[in-house]
């Protein structure tokens, strides 16, 4: 990906995150990643485009940061699950509840506005998922999780749960909902 393309969508993410897709123009995206009006549409077709592929790069972000706690093998898979959530808490502290989740607040947004950003959000929300689930089912063979709790069907009510959270101290402005979210997943997680 070239440099261009990539501070483009880079800027999007922050831009998207913090005021969401129809609160941002094209002008302040040009503007503030210092790029020409032509050098957006020569990567972009139209703002949909853009806003598609904004939404994929911010998942492949957070999808690494998933993989890399959910597969480090120096923790066992349970804690792992538990310790990710945990580690985002602080994340959302420092950046006063704000923000939330780009892909939540997408699908809020835009799921019933668009069948790209529909689908798009969908896919991601489920290559999530299933990352979260392998490591389910690393800590049911270890005997850390029930065995008899259908791995798919916990790992959408985990992300369901986190993302519902996640609007929750959004709206209180309050950390006390991912607090309690992972209270719940210790108590579900056994």
């Amino acid at each position: 990906m070239s440099e261009t393309k990539n501070r483009i969508l880079t800027t999007g993410i922050d831009l998207f995150i913090k005021k969401g897709y129809h609160n941002v123009g094209l002008k302040e995206i040009l503007d503030k990643a210092e790029v020409p009006k032509g050098s957006f549409y020569y990567y972009f077709d139209s703002k949909e485009d853009f806003g598609v592929q904004v939404i994929s790069k911010y998942s492949s972000i957070g999808l690494l940061e998933y993989k890399n706690l959910l597969e480090d093998k120096s923790l066992s898979p349970r804690h792992r699950i538990i310790q990710l959530y945990i580690d985002k808490i602080d994340y959302f502290q420092l950046n006063k509840c704000t923000q939330g989740c780009l892909m939540g607040n997408s699908s809020n947004e835009l799921s019933d506005v668009s069948e790209s950003f529909r689908n798009t959000i969908a896919q991601e929300f489920n290559l999530w998922q299933n990352t979260l689930e392998k490591c389910i089912i690393e800590a049911q063979e270890a005997g850390e999780v029930n065995k008899n709790v259908e791995s798919k069907a916990l790992a959408s009510f985990i992300l369901n749960s986190w993302e519902g959270a996640l609007l929750r101290m959004k709206c209180e402005k309050t950390i006390d909902p991912l607090h309690n979210f992972v209270s719940g997943l210790k108590m579900i997680l056994n």
